[in-house]
């Protein structure tokens, strides 16, 4: 008797083709297609600490004064390599210290993104790199993380520090300021007071508009607004220590201030003249309204 063979009824469910298609694209983003210069465990002894002196020497090069960083440059830079195979052999179960262990996670994610983008170059915009944020790409201690791995399941849930994600570099304009000097142990704290003191300070990311009483925060802001209220009870208590003193003494006087959050840039923030045919100059309409720091409009 002949077999009459059945196309089975769940294989042209449309529900169950649409989670197909789901496990396909994470999956997908999970393998990375994201290009990083170590690609494998490098051969070598684990070690207990990196020499965060590699990293400076990368910063000293190629970020400039207004904070754009020189990406050309960048892809022939050994140092940068070196401190990344580093990073790999490290040890990452033996800090002595908190401050020592948010330090060193805080280098190792903005060197990764330093290197994703030179590796992936040219690149006009974070969003022209599939998978820029969740490409388990990055080789530290062993183990392969993505830059979302280590900014939210390291940093946002072992630690009690709003002020670090100010901290994290991601390469766009919208970005908190690339800071150039490796973060250390010994100086954390001011360090990460002093970049977000900049971040509020930059009136093209974060202002006070005293007319409509509202203040305009980096979207960065909403997206941990939960931590920051949490450690400072309210968004305004927090931007009243934290921010320039002419910004945090109106706070302080508009505790019940409106706030709104603006767009995000995901434009690379870099001083070559161009990529990919695109220039990458400020448009002029994004220039500054006032080089007063304060945030003040």
């Amino acid at each position: 008797m002949q077999t009459t063979w059945r196309f089975p009824r769940v294989l042209s469910d449309p529900h169950f083709l649409y989670v197909l298609l789901l496990i396909a694209l994470s999956l997908s983003s999970c393998a990375g297609s994201v290009r990083t210069t170590i690609t494998e465990m490098p051969e070598g002894q684990r070690i207990a600490n990196v020499d965060d002196t590699l990293f400076g020497e990368v910063l000293s090069r190629v970020l400039r004064p207004n904070g754009s960083v020189n990406y050309n440059a960048l892809r022939s830079d050994t140092k940068l390599t070196d401190y990344l195979q580093q990073l790999a052999l490290v040890r990452t179960d033996i800090f002595i210290s908190r401050q020592a262990e948010l330090a060193f996670w805080l280098n190792a994610h903005n060197a990764y993104v330093l290197d994703i983008i030179r590796s992936n170059w040219p690149a006009h915009s974070i969003s022209d790199i599939s998978g820029f944020r969740v490409s388990k790409v990055a080789l530290i201690g062993g183990t392969r993380y993505s830059l979302d791995d280590i900014e939210h399941g390291i940093l946002a849930t072992r630690f009690r520090e709003p002020r670090v994600f100010f901290g994290l570099f991601d390469g766009t304009r919208s970005s908190p300021p690339l800071r150039p000097e490796p973060y250390s142990e010994a100086h954390l704290s001011d360090e990460l007071d002093h970049q977000l003191l900049l971040f509020l300070g930059d009136s093209t990311k974060n202002f006070v508009d005293r007319k409509a009483i509202t203040i305009y925060l980096s979207e960065r802001f909403k997206e941990y607004s939960n931590e920051i209220e949490a450690a400072a009870g309210t968004m305004t208590t927090f931007l009243s220590v934290y921010a320039p003193p002419e910004m945090a003494h109106w706070v302080s006087a508009h505790l019940s201030a409106h706030i709104a959050y603006l767009d995000y840039d995901n434009t690379l923030f870099t001083n070559d003249n161009t990529v990919n045919g695109q220039t990458t100059e400020r448009p002029a309409h994004n220039q500054p309204i006032s080089k007063s720091p304060g945030g003040i409009r």
